[in-house]
């Protein structure tokens, strides 16, 4: 019993810390010092102090978190500054940074305990903008440079690094030099168009997923990729009137030639289900001893007193289940349709599960289980069928098929 008091008070003082104000916060920031994230820590730390500035601890951690993070950053730009690598630049931009934002807890934090607590903040903070501005020039010019190196290569993935790189300059200085007419002329170069073929399998759910994919290409894959889509393929056909002379959009090599795609991309899915599945346990016996009814008595002393008596209650349940499952594997590659070379394959899976279960009695509730109280206030339901399950994995694997696809060609 003990044992368990202590355990209770422990629960409750938790608890209770955690409406503490900025509790949240001070325990991120003692735990991020522990790992040795020291700006993780101070932001936390900050955070705490700005909703509880009288709390000692976090002050005290927060002046030391914040001293060994600037610490760290200046160390590294220093053994950045030996090498003559100018790949350092856009890292050197990172650490200054984080020394700027450190600055502005510090900044941000001195009125506050001023105000409130009257304390003094003794800590250094250092004016990086020339630095910032130096190295933001730097980087800029080292992603350009690299960006007219790749430039000078015919090649889509070449030019697809130029532009890459020409955007990434635009990053440290806004429209620098001429960097955006550069990316431009690099990107129409680095366009790689892509033909989806008709998925195999059931048609219904490989054609969904198909169609889905051509149409929420994310803006990130298609910066370097057109897909060639349903519609268009129809028109390059019947515009040069292949339908007639047998050539359907399966006809690849010749659409090759036709439309100019560089990649084609074809799937197969294959589904399964599982069937309604019913399972029932009847007849479970339960039984409780609970008060059924109170007494009067007289005591010793005459005074009339109530006591409790107490009763076995029984009932017996029918629990019921019922399950299924269904799932979608779909396996994919994308062929370079010049030399026939597989050049991204792989896997796509969903799956769904559906569970419900209920429970029905007769005698007196008051002998359930906790558990079987809760079941019998739930009713049957109909189970979602087959194409329900199918059409939700369907729409989750066409989310995954096109996050696969956007980091093909991306990356």
């Amino acid at each position: 019993m003990k044992r368990i008091h202590l355990i209770s008070i422990s629960l409750f003082l938790m608890s209770c810390a955690i409406f503490i104000p900025g509790y949240s916060d001070f325990s991120s920031g003692k735990k991020y010092f522990s790992y040795g994230n020291y700006d993780k820590a101070t932001y936390h730390l900050y955070r705490s102090l700005t909703i509880k500035p009288n709390n000692d601890k976090a002050l005290k951690l927060f002046e030391l978190t914040y001293d060994l993070a600037v610490e760290k950053h200046v160390e590294k730009i220093s053994e950045l500054s030996l090498k003559d690598n100018k790949s350092k630049w856009p890292i050197m931009v990172e650490e200054y940074k984080s020394l700027i934002k450190l600055g502005s807890y510090v900044n941000k934090l001195e009125p506050i305990l001023k105000k409130v607590v009257n304390y003094d903040l003794n800590l250094k903070v250092n004016n990086y903008s020339s630095e910032l501005s130096n190295a933001n020039e730097r980087s800029a010019d080292y992603h350009y440079q690299l960006g007219l190196k790749f430039q000078d290569e015919p090649e889509k993935e070449s030019q697809k690094q130029a532009a890459i790189n020409f955007r990434l300059s635009q990053n440290y200085i806004p429209k620098y030099m001429n960097s955006q007419e550069l990316y431009d002329k690099a990107r129409e170069n680095a366009i790689f168009t892509l033909v989806i073929q008709e998925f195999g399998g059931n048609k219904k759910y490989a054609s969904y997923i198909r169609d889905q994919v051509i149409l929420n290409q994310s803006k990130i894959s298609k910066e370097f990729l057109k897909v060639i889509n349903r519609d268009q393929l129809k028109t390059i056909l019947s515009e040069l009137a292949l339908v007639q002379s047998g050539i359907t959009e399966n006809d690849y090599l010749e659409l090759r030639r036709l439309s100019g795609a560089d990649h084609i991309l074809s799937a197969s899915i294959i589904t399964s289900h599982s069937p309604i599945e019913k399972i029932s346990d009847k007849n479970i016996a339960q039984k409780k001893k609970v008060v059924i009814r109170t007494e009067t008595y007289v005591d010793s002393s005459g005074e009339s007193k109530k006591r409790n008596i107490k009763g076995t209650v029984k009932a017996t349940v029918d629990h019921y289940k019922k399950r299924s499952n269904a799932t979608i594997t779909l396996t994919y590659k994308i062929v370079n349709m010049s030399d026939s070379v597989v050049l991204f394959s792989g896997e796509v899976k969903g799956r769904k599960d559906y569970f419900h279960e209920w429970a029905t009695f007769k005698g007196d509730k008051r002998a359930l289980s906790s558990q079987y109280k809760y079941l019998v206030t739930r009713k049957e339901e109909f189970a979602p069928s087959k194409d329900d399950l199918l059409m939700i994995i369907a729409k989750n694997v066409t989310t995954k098929l096109g996050k696969k696809i956007s980091k093909h060609y991306s990356d």
